[in-house]
């Protein structure tokens, strides 16, 4: 053989190396194409359930928004409310009281107090008054209005025995 054939051989032999390493390099790309591809398909299966589970969390906030904003306007018309009733409520308690220290409130006092003094007086005093038990009679007592300058209880306007009498109640 001479240097033109084995260059020749040589050239064959690298191309058929060339060659098959192509060939197994292209059986590799292949393989790992086939595995992206499954493995693409699979993200896009689990991609598309995110998704769907994505929508679903939003409608579920968007339905518990309106909620919120029904909620939110119901408060808002409560507050408006009570502020309103806050006003009336100022209004009669200012009216009130200047009912009750003006001359309306007097006369309603003062007819209240007539009032309550005629059925007093009616009832013989005993009605809702709340009366002291008697004061124990000691031999003091005459001694004691001595000393304080007077001679007696009598003059003391303290009447001794049963027929003491409330003030405007005929003695019995």
């Amino acid at each position: 053989m001479n240097a033109g054939q084995v260059a020749a051989l040589i050239a064959a032999v690298a191309f058929a190396v060339g060659v098959g390493a192509a060939i197994y390099a292209l059986l590799k790309l292949a393989r790992l194409a086939t595995e992206a591809t499954r493995y693409l398909t699979g993200m896009q299966q689990r991609t598309g359930e995110l998704i769907e589970q994505a929508h679903a969390a939003i409608d579920r906030a968007n339905e518990q928004l309106t909620k919120t904003e029904a909620i939110t306007a119901n408060v808002n018309e409560v507050t408006a409310n009570v502020a309103e009733l806050t006003e009336h409520m100022s209004a009669l308690a200012s009216l009130g009281r200047a009912l009750a220290t003006g001359p309306v409130g007097k006369a309603a006092a003062f007819a209240y107090g007539v009032r309550r003094a005629v059925s007093l007086r009616r009832d013989g005093g005993n009605r809702g008054a709340v009366t002291a038990p008697p004061a124990p009679r000691s031999a003091l007592a005459p001694a004691m209005g001595r000393l304080s300058g007077e001679r007696s209880t009598a003059r003391r306007g303290i009447e001794t025995g049963s027929a003491t009498r409330a003030i405007g109640r005929p003695p019995r």
